[in-house]
């Protein structure tokens, strides 16, 4: 590197093991790691940890006019009377201890990678500008990057460096320590841009400790949303390792045959204890729902839906839709409903939105109605919903009385296997 320039790079693993002199070039130790410190966009690079000889660890500043004309093998020449001991204030994190060999969610790509080197930018001051995650990052550490990309050269190929820019790598924990395994900081507003599907995607990929630390950084409702993504063994798992309180929260944003579904996966006492911290009204459902047998139409549906009398308006209708809405995560159909709650008939949104405003709903409704019992098994619903590319399906009573809705949204990870079922037969 050429120290005229006003700017260098240099990645971390070519600092780690250096010897360290003093100016008379005496050895004072090695460096161990980096000590860096969060900025708006970049974190600074504020110090070299030093392991002396004794075992003991020493803080020195950074000489970055040193690093940046650093050659390979050559020792770093720092003042003794410099050092200091190792204690991070605020929240500082030693870089090496905090990233090499971590997992980290590259929020660009919407996925979970492992951290092999880091980069570095030296300035007026050292800012840590990328993540290493590929190959290269690996060969540099062993010593045998230059090797081999001479012996791939020679077929006229290259290797190709993988660097993610820092400002996609979210930290999860606001401080560090040293020893502490490296989190991801989900409260950076770019990983909330993410779709519930994919940070579904990155909860599967990580372990526990850190599926927790970015659900308890989310707000109920979207929490819920990317649970709602997941796998049942990752629901149930997540939900196992939150407090009651914090569990119950997140289930109330829910669909409630969801939360069910999660609820009876859990031991019975940890189930008990997160029901107890559920709002009452959808303790109920959620209660309900827990009862019916696993394998029927009843244990697939939810209990919300969009419902009005016969001598409602569609103006009123759509009034209602709307209230509701907030409320009910999928809306396809409004279903009509007498006094007694029997189904009378079921109208589309699209339905409403072609009719007029003051038509009441009873004369735009379809009466001839496909339902099924909460007593049916999957395999028949399945051919429902195969049948008539229904979106959902009312489940009623022997008195036509309305249960619930099955959701395709929600059943189709249960319906799947009577779908390939049907397809065979």
């Amino acid at each position: 590197m050429n120290g005229d320039h006003a700017f260098a790079f240099l990645y971390v693993s070519e600092i780690l093991g250096r010897r360290v002199v003093d100016q008379e070039g005496r050895a004072i130790g090695r460096v161990s790691d980096l000590v860096a410190s969060p900025g708006d966009l970049y974190p600074a690079v504020t110090g070299l940890v030093i392991r002396r000889s004794a075992g003991e660890r020493k803080v020195a500043g950074i000489p970055a006019e040193n690093l940046q004309r650093l050659r390979p093998g050559q020792a770093i020449a720092i003042d003794p009377a410099a050092l200091r001991s190792l204690h991070l204030e605020g929240t500082e994190f030693l870089v090496s201890d905090l990233l090499l060999d971590k997992q980290i969610v590259d929020v660009q790509g919407a996925k979970v990678e492992r951290v092999n080197d880091v980069h570095l930018l030296f300035t007026d001051r050292v800012w840590i500008v990328h993540v290493d995650v590929g190959f290269t990052g690996l060969l540099r550490r062993m010593k045998a990057e230059r090797a081999v990309r001479r012996l791939v050269g020679l077929f006229g190929k290259a290797l190709r460096d993988e660097l993610i820019s820092w400002k996609f790598v979210q930290p999860l924990a606001e401080e560090a320590s040293v020893g502490v395994p490296l989190r991801l900081k989900v409260t950076h507003g770019n990983i909330r841009k993410l779709h519930p599907g994919e940070l579904a995607d990155i909860l599967e990929d990580l372990g526990k400790d850190e599926r927790t630390m970015i659900v308890h950084s989310l707000d109920p409702e979207t929490a819920a949303d990317v649970l709602e993504e997941t796998e049942e063994d990752v629901q149930a798992a997540v939900i196992s390792q939150l407090a009651p309180s914090v569990a119950a929260d997140i289930l109330e944003e829910m669909d409630p045959g969801e939360a069910a579904d999660i609820l009876t996966s859990l031991p019975d006492v940890q189930s008990e204890e997160i029901i107890a911290e559920v709002e009452p009204s959808e303790r109920a459902q959620i209660k309900r729902l827990i009862e019916y047998e696993e394998k029927t139409a009843a244990a697939l549906m939810t209990p919300e839906f969009v419902s009005v009398g016969p001598e409602a308006t569609v103006a009123q209708v759509l009034d209602e839709v709307r209230r509701m809405a907030p409320e009910i995560e999928a809306i396809y159909y409004v279903y009509v409903l007498d006094s007694e709650r029997r189904l009378k008939g079921v109208t589309t949104l699209r339905s409403l939105f072609r009719a007029g405003a003051e038509q009441k709903v009873s004369e735009i409704m379809e009466t001839r109605l496909v339902t099924v019992g909460p007593d049916e098994e999957r395999g028949e619903v399945a051919e429902v919903f195969q049948k008539y590319s229904f979106l959902g399906c009312p489940v009623v009573d022997e008195e036509t009385r309305m249960m619930g809705v099955i959701l395709i949204k929600h059943a189709f990870d249960d319906l799947l296997p009577e779908f390939k079922r049907e397809a065979r037969a």
